[in-house]
């Protein structure tokens, strides 16, 4: 089980950061590799992830579903991902929104996550970084696409956060040394 944890403020009142945990276009937009996610009932969702970890690639058929809701300040995501032979990968993400000031959240998360399969039999240390980097990049994309819907732009939402959050996130998921450069740098978060 690989454990990762961080902190962000985020220039946004409490109620507007909960109500996007919970939009199914925000999630899509902040999920790396995610071409596809639709809701399939009021607490659950379903998507299609293409991941990329070292040689390994595969489109994974997840779900998440929304537990341990304390509307609006703390919630559990759930996840399962089955990518076929390639592997699988699981885990739950602890999300606590605490209000910093009246126009401030600070979102803190923390994650566990297991995989399976070929995956598992990549290294734990190109494993453990690219699920990391994975799970930064997240919650990354998760702030900016709230930035970006309230700057007036000619360009829709799904555009921008594909050319800069999507792109970015797979290219540092395909190679464990960008992940290693990243840490060395101090950039991440543990």
């Amino acid at each position: 089980m690989m454990n990762y944890q961080g902190t962000q403020t985020l220039d946004h009142p409490v109620q507007r950061v909960w109500d996007a945990l919970l939009d199914p276009a925000v999630l899509r937009e902040s999920i790396a590799g995610c071409e596809s996610f639709e809701r399939t009932s009021d607490n659950e969702f379903a998507s299609k992830v293409k991941v990329s970890i070292g040689p390994v690639s595969a489109r994974f058929a997840s779900t998440m579903t929304l537990a341990d809701m304390a509307a609006p300040h703390a919630l559990t995501l759930n996840f399962a991902g089955q990518g076929g032979v390639p592997g699988f990968g699981k885990g739950q993400a602890r999300v606590t929104l605490a209000e910093h000031n009246p126009a401030q959240t600070q979102l803190k998360w923390e994650a566990h996550a297991q995989v399976g399969g070929k995956l598992a039999q990549l290294g734990s240390r190109l494993i453990e970084g690219s699920v990391r980097k994975m799970s930064e990049s997240f919650f990354e994309c998760f702030a900016a696409q709230l930035s970006r819907q309230d700057e007036p732009v000619a360009r829709s939402t799904a555009e921008v956060a594909t050319e800069d959050c999507g792109a970015s996130a797979a290219s540092t998921t395909r190679t464990g040394a960008a992940v290693e450069s990243l840490r060395a740098s101090g950039r991440t978060s543990r």
